[in-house]
C-alpha cells in the first residue's frame, strides 16, 4: 500500500509541472503577439487619394485678379508658391493655410474622442535634382498612439517641377 501512495504523489508532481509548462508556453505565445501590435500599420487610403484629388477643385475666398474668379485649391497652392496676394490684401499662403485646414477637420475629426488622433499634411515643390521646398506644413494632434496610419499624395505639374501634397492620418483605437 505504501508503494501505490508514492506513485500517486509522482503521478500528482508530474501532471503538476506539464500544467505549469503548457501556461508558461501559453504566456510566451501572448507576450510575443502583443510586442509585435506595438507597430503602426501604415497604409495607402483611396479615401484620403479622394480627399485630395477632390480637394484641389474646393473653391477658395482668394482671387489675385478680380471677383468672381475665386481660385479653387491647386490655383490657390501655386499662388502661394508664387508669393501672390489676394486681392484682399491677404497672403494666398495664409488663406491656404487657414483653408487647407478647415477643410481637413470638417473631412476628418480629429481629436482625442474620435478615431482619428491627429494628422500631417506637406505641401511641397520639387524638381528632379534640387532639394524639395516647402510651401506649407499643417499638423494637428500626436502621432504617438497610432494603432495604424493611413496617408496618400496628390501632385499638381507646374512649370519644370511639380507640386506635392502630402497627407497622413493617424487611427488610434
Amino acid at each position: 500500500m505504501i508503494k501505490t501512495k508514492t506513485k500517486f504523489g509522482q503521478q500528482e508532481t508530474v501532471g503538476f509541472v506539464l500544467i505549469i509548462i503548457i501556461v508558461t508556453i501559453a504566456g510566451l505565445i501572448f507576450l510575443g503577439l502583443s510586442l509585435n501590435k506595438g507597430e503602426t500599420i501604415k497604409k495607402t487610403s483611396a479615401e484620403i487619394s479622394d480627399f485630395l484629388q477632390s480637394s484641389m477643385y474646393y473653391t477658395t475666398n482668394c482671387t489675385t485678379s478680380f471677383i468672381p474668379q475665386y481660385k479653387d485649391m491647386q490655383d490657390l497652392i501655386k499662388s502661394c508658391y508664387r508669393n501672390e496676394k489676394c486681392l484682399d490684401d491677404k497672403m494666398a499662403c495664409s488663406v491656404l493655410d487657414e483653408t487647407f485646414k478647415s477643410i481637413i477637420k470638417k473631412s476628418f475629426l480629429v481629436s482625442e474622442e474620435s478615431k482619428n488622433k491627429a494628422y500631417q499634411g506637406n505641401i511641397y515643390f520639387s524638381v528632379e535634382e534640387s532639394p524639395n521646398q516647402e510651401i506649407l506644413n499643417i499638423s494637428e494632434g500626436k502621432f504617438n498612439n497610432c494603432s495604424s496610419t493611413a496617408g496618400a499624395s496628390q501632385s499638381i505639374f507646374m512649370d519644370s517641377g511639380q507640386i506635392n501634397i502630402d497627407l497622413e492620418i493617424c487611427y488610434g483605437i
